[in-house]
């Protein structure tokens, strides 16, 4: 599969969006993972939108394999809609998480022209309680929260395989909740994409 041609359920799903989401996808295969971050700037680059993807790591791996799947990052870095920002985490912990979502994207979007469209881990220590629980699921509280007044879409993705064990199930379900649509990208058999909404329960 190549995210510019496919009959994978979930890049349907994913094509039919319209207007800024706020998406979770989980995934447990780097290549169902890597499928749909491509096919999502495609479809926003298509739209001429202009992409973010942030990461607190070494980008040059994330680059081979977004090209490996159809994304020809070369061609619209040059044409300024294509940027790769690396995130570092702030230095006073007292700034509130608000803030400093709105200065990463003030920052990652310099110079370039919405609309605007991000793929990126949000939490970004996924393996340790720590690290989900030291301001990292409010992080997704208050994206999705405030989400109307940053004006772009955005994909938040995680490796399940990744996360801590312990408190896994609560972590995704906290995940479910905080954003509007839910894609899990698997073998096609298992793979599933639905509103977040569907979830809700009346009291």
């Amino acid at each position: 599969m190549s995210a510019e041609n496919t009959d994978y359920h979930p890049v349907k799903f994913l094509d039919e969006l319209q207007g800024n989401n706020h998406i979770v996808l989980l995934y447990d295969d780097e290549k169902f993972g890597d499928l749909m971050i491509a096919r999502y700037f495609l479809n926003g680059l298509k739209k001429e939108q202009s992409c973010i993807f942030f990461t607190d790591e070494d980008p040059g791996p994330m680059e081979e394999r977004l090209e490996a799947q159809g994304l020809d990052i070369q061609k619209y870095r040059e044409a300024n809609q294509f940027r790769i920002y690396r995130s570092h985490p702030p230095n006073n912990v007292n700034v509130e998480v608000l803030e400093i979502l709105k200065a990463i994207r003030a920052e990652a979007t310099r110079g370039m022209r919405g609309p605007f469209r991000f793929a990126g881990r949000t939490i970004m220590d996924i393996q340790t309680t720590d690290g989900m629980l030291l301001r990292g699921m409010e992080v997704e509280r208050t994206g999705q929260a405030h989400f109307p007044e940053f004006d772009n879409a955005q994909m938040c993705f995680y490796d399940i395989r990744k996360l801590e064990p312990t408190r896994k199930v609560e972590w995704i379900e906290d995940l479910l909740k905080n954003h509007h649509q839910v894609i899990y990208a698997s073998s096609p058999e298992k793979a599933v994409a639905f509103e977040s909404g569907l979830l809700e329960t009346e009291d």
